[in-house]
């Protein structure tokens, strides 16, 4: 029954048993609704309190990198001015001499099984429709996997030129490795680089190993991806201490060896 304030008759309205149980299930509806509304009111700004920790453990790892790299870039150029003193005056470079623990590529791209060249033939070959080589990493690997790049090719401009190769520091010894299968067509003793290894991988494109100590390998010998060719060295006439000179040419010119070798 309805009964308003003002003088208007009263309204009375039945309910049967049907429209009471409507009413109860109404109202349960709309508890139920208001439940699930603000537990996923919590789920989400649970999610958003998270999303925004994390945000900010991201800004902070950010922040650390960005200072190991200046740190790394510290270092590196320490490196680089302790390497030009010590071969500049003649000072032995110690055994444990940082620039010597870098790792320019992993161990297991060039393991092989013994320690001499093999015998076998050329590889796959890696060219166009046109029989140009193609620039491809994945064709090359490190001469050297641990070591420090002391010089990048094109530096310099002095009355000799600007460089050639890549010069790699590393400890006397240190194996030398083919970076690609082919064909030995050099390896003997040059007045500029010392003992020297130059091998032809078909396709006009060769690769130089400058500076060596010592040579295991021969005129005209195949080699593999990964055989050790030579050791590190400090022969020639032009050289800063030991480190491998190490040179990509194709159709007879000295270009960029970065662009062939694995990114590390």
């Amino acid at each position: 029954m309805f009964i308003p304030d003002d003088d208007s008759g009263t309204r009375q309205m039945r309910l049967g048993p049907f429209g009471v149980r409507l009413i109860v299930v109404l109202i349960v509806l709309a508890v139920v609704l208001a439940g699930v509304g603000v537990a996923t009111y919590w789920k989400v700004a649970s999610v958003a309190l998270e999303a925004s920790e994390v945000k900010a453990d991201n800004d902070r790892l950010t922040a650390e990198v960005q200072k190991v790299w200046q740190l790394e870039r510290l270092m590196a150029d320490m490196l680089e001015t302790d390497f030009k003193i010590r071969t500049r005056l003649g000072i032995k470079f110690p055994e444990d001499w940082p620039g010597y623990r870098y790792r320019l590529a992993p161990e297991s791209e060039v393991e092989r099984v013994g320690t001499e060249p093999s015998e076998a033939g050329p590889g796959r070959e890696v060219a166009n429709e046109a029989g140009e080589a193609e620039d491809t990493a994945l064709f090359f690997v490190w001469p050297v996997t641990q070591g420090w790049v002391t010089s990048e090719f094109g530096e310099g401009g002095s009355a000799a030129g600007n460089h050639t190769g890549m010069d790699i520091a590393a400890q006397t010894g240190t194996p030398i490795r083919a970076v690609a299968d082919g064909r030995t067509v050099f390896a003997g003793t040059d007045d500029r680089y010392g003992n020297l290894v130059e091998i032809d991988h078909g396709r006009r494109l060769s690769t130089r190993y400058g500076h060596c100590s010592r040579l295991v390998i021969r005129p005209e010998q195949l080699v593999k991806r990964g055989d050790i060719i030579a050791y590190v060295g400090s022969t020639g006439r032009v050289t800063t201490g030991p480190h491998l000179h190490f040179e990509v040419l194709k159709n007879g010119r000295t270009v960029d060896p970065r662009a062939y070798l694995p990114k590390y």
